[in-house]
Parts: C-alpha cells; sequence; structure tokens
C-alpha cells in the first residue's frame, strides 16, 4: 500500500503529460494526491520510481508505480473502464487515437522548439524542421477538428492529448519557459480548433488541472 488508500500522482506544475493523467483521474471521478517535482533537481524523488527518470508517475493504494503518460492512460482504461474515454468500436478508436497521436507529436516538436531556442547556439535548421511539423499537425488538426463536432460535453483521449497540448502553449510564454515564437500562437491559424479546446477548457477536469508557475532555469537544463 502507499499509506494512503488513494492513488498519488507525482507530476511537474506545468507539465501537459501529467495534466493529461489529471484530467483521466478527474473523469473518472478517481480520488488521489498530488506531489510535484523537479525531476533534473538535486532532490527530487522521480528516479524511485520511473527508469527513464520521467514524470508523470502514478501510485496505485497497492504501491505499484505505473510510468509514462500514454500507458498509464491505457493502463487507467483497462483498470477503471468507465467512463470510458475511448470507444471499444475499432474504427472510432482509430479516430480517437488518430487525434492522440497528433496532439501528443505536436507537443513532442514544440518542446523541441522551445528547448533549441534555450541552448546557447541554437540550429536555424533544426528549428525550421521543428516549425514545419508543428504547422503541419496544426493544419491536420484543424481540418479534423473542423469535422469533428466538440460541444466540450463530453470529451475522449484525443481530446486530451490536443487540449492539454494546445493550452500549455497558451500558458509557456507568459509563464516565462519560451520567448514568443510566432509558432507557438496557434489561435489565429486554427479557429475551429481554438474553438474546440476553449469549450473543452470549461470542463471541471481542466478547471481542476491547470498548469502552474514553476522555478526552472531551462538553459541549464539543455545545457546538462
Amino acid at each position: 500500500m502507499n499509506g494512503t488508500g488513494r492513488y498519488r500522482l507525482i507530476n511537474a506544475k506545468p507539465s501537459p503529460f501529467g495534466r493529461k493523467v489529471a484530467i483521466a483521474l478527474h473523469e473518472k471521478d478517481i480520488e488521489y494526491d498530488v506531489t510535484y517535482d523537479v525531476p533534473w533537481g538535486p532532490d527530487t524523488c522521480t528516479p524511485q520510481f520511473s527508469p527513464f527518470q520521467q514524470l508523470p508517475i502514478l501510485i496505485t493504494p497497492e504501491g505499484s508505480y505505473v510510468y509514462e503518460s500514454g500507458y498509464i492512460l491505457e493502463w487507467l482504461e483497462a483498470h477503471h473502464p468507465h467512463p470510458a474515454l475511448i470507444s471499444h468500436d475499432p474504427i472510432a478508436r482509430l479516430e480517437t487515437r488518430h487525434r492522440q497521436m497528433l496532439g501528443e507529436k505536436l507537443m513532442e516538436f514544440a518542446q523541441a522548439l522551445v528547448f533549441e531556442h534555450h541552448r546557447p547556439d541554437p540550429s536555424q535548421p533544426w528549428i525550421d524542421r521543428q516549425s514545419r511539423k508543428i504547422e503541419g499537425g496544426l493544419d491536420a488538426l484543424e481540418a479534423i477538428y473542423a469535422q469533428h463536432s466538440t460541444t466540450g460535453d463530453t470529451v475522449d483521449l484525443g481530446d486530451i492529448a490536443v487540449a492539454t497540448t494546445l493550452l500549455v502553449l497558451d500558458f509557456v510564454v507568459p509563464a516565462g519557459l519560451s520567448p514568443d515564437l510566432p509558432q507557438l500562437r496557434w489561435r489565429q491559424r486554427a479557429p475551429h480548433l481554438a474553438q474546440a479546446v476553449d469549450l473543452l477548457d470549461r470542463r471541471p477536469s481542466f478547471a481542476a488541472t491547470r498548469p502552474q508557475m514553476m522555478d526552472v532555469d531551462l538553459q541549464a537544463t539543455v545545457r546538462g
């Protein structure tokens, strides 16, 4: 047992990866406690629970460790199937997975872009490559959400991945975690997507899991 009889989520305050898990826990009405950690900090607890030394980590009431956000979401669907956040119908499941994949890859490319801008000597070809990937991902999602009607009354893993990525792009510049990059100003480029994200952002699970400020030196992180 982890000593509380509840789940424990180890997370980073601004992390969209941990936020996906927190939203899923809220949507499934699973009680949990949160511990915030900085994996590269001197007092981190993350290596105790994850071989990758990355967040998020979910500790079960029995004391088991589940890590990597995509796997945690699969684990939660298997152990807490109701309400389902992905359809059992194979075609509908693929459609959800497609949006989930696009949201997660978009976060990967945006993170790579921001980290590159914090390096002492950023590579312009690398920046250009990540920028093209971000633009392509946004265009693909905009086309999907122009056809994928979203009212915010329901949510699935695809919506969660897309919305958490785009909302953290809104967050990182005012939080001081990124320079004001034109590639991160996604709303004007994707109006249907922006409407869908804003509707999802009104859900209680999103309101309860907003990203928070974190004091971190990203330049020291990328140098390390």
